[in-house]
């Protein structure tokens, strides 16, 4: 900065003069005072350059410089950013007209996208308020629930419960991007949910079981990808299923039947003490957890499957 000369130097000082409408002596003890006040609202505005100069030049001191401003204000701003950030956590939230469009916490994250929201769950054993934590951000009245599923039923809506929904409103679940491979990089569950859902409730979501935990939701053990894949239980004694199940390493379990008087479905489960013989008959085969099936067994041969009604 230029020194100034000094005609230019007493003008100046004569201009802050007739600036400060209160002087020293009536601030002494008032820094937060009325006449403080004044002052300050009479140097912020002036140009910033000019502001700087006339308050050191009252002072006695040389003006900072403007760089030292800049780093001074760059700070408060950055401080600002970061009190925000702590505020908000981990959420992240982007409004469009006024509409929550993406939300992100430690166990799921959902995004819209055109007409649906994506919802991609990043920790299937996560508590589970948290990711009703993510749908009430996105404006949805929506619980959910992962549970232990043999592994075709991984990403099934595998049963729900609502109210108030319509037509209009969809909701689906499977794997993000469809097709992945669940536990490679980038796959997750995903749940599908149309844009404007008025629906409220829970449902249920098929998750991959823990070590030894038995499954909730459960396909026919002979399909592909399951325990007892491309082989045909139904119908079968129960000797050949078992040898069958074993040759591949499995552990078989036993469900006594008691099949309805017109051979559709079945009902009371009998005494699960007797003895399962060799030449009773399997009626279907399901996976128990994971090394583990359960035949649904009588002993007597039966003309259908009261299981499937076939």
């Amino acid at each position: 900065m230029n020194e100034l000369s000094e005609p230019a130097r007493a003008s100046e000082l004569a201009r802050v003069g007739e600036l400060a409408r209160v002087k020293d002596e009536q601030l002494a003890g008032q820094a937060s005072g009325a006449g403080a006040r004044a002052l300050l609202a009479t140097i912020v505005e002036e140009k910033p350059g000019l502001a700087i100069a006339t308050v050191t030049a009252a002072a006695g001191r040389r003006a900072p410089r403007s760089r030292r401003a800049r780093r001074l204000f760059a700070g408060l701003v950055t401080t600002a950013a970061l009190a925000t950030a702590a505020v908000m956590g981990p959420v992240l939230l982007e409004r469009g007209a006024g509409t929550a469009t993406s939300y992100a916490n430690a166990a799921i994250d959902i995004e819209l996208r055109g007409d649906e929201y994506i919802a991609r769950i990043k920790d299937p054993f996560a508590d589970h308020s948290l990711y009703a934590k993510a749908f009430q951000a996105m404006g949805l009245d929506i619980g959910m629930e992962l549970i232990p599923a043999s592994p075709t039923r991984v990403g099934d809506v595998v049963r729900y419960g609502f109210a108030g929904t319509t037509e209009a409103d969809k909701l689906s679940g499977g794997l993000e991007p469809d097709g992945c491979a669940l536990g490679h990089e980038g796959c997750f569950l995903a749940v599908t949910v149309s844009k404007g859902f008025k629906g409220r409730g829970t449902f249920y979501l098929g998750r991959p079981a823990k070590p030894g935990e038995k499954y909730q939701a459960q396909a026919k053990a002979g399909k592909k990808g399951e325990m007892l894949e491309g082989y045909d239980a139904d119908g079968r004694t129960v000797g050949k299923v078992a040898a069958e199940a074993r040759r591949r390493g499995l552990r078989v379990v036993f469900r006594i039947i008691e099949p309805n008087p017109d051979g559709n479905g079945f009902g009371t489960i009998r005494d699960q003490s007797a003895k399962v013989g060799e030449r009773w008959y399997v009626w279907a085969a399901e996976p128990v957890q994971v090394g583990t099936v359960r035949l649904l067994v009588t002993e007597k041969h039966l003309p259908k499957n009261p299981v499937t009604g076939e």
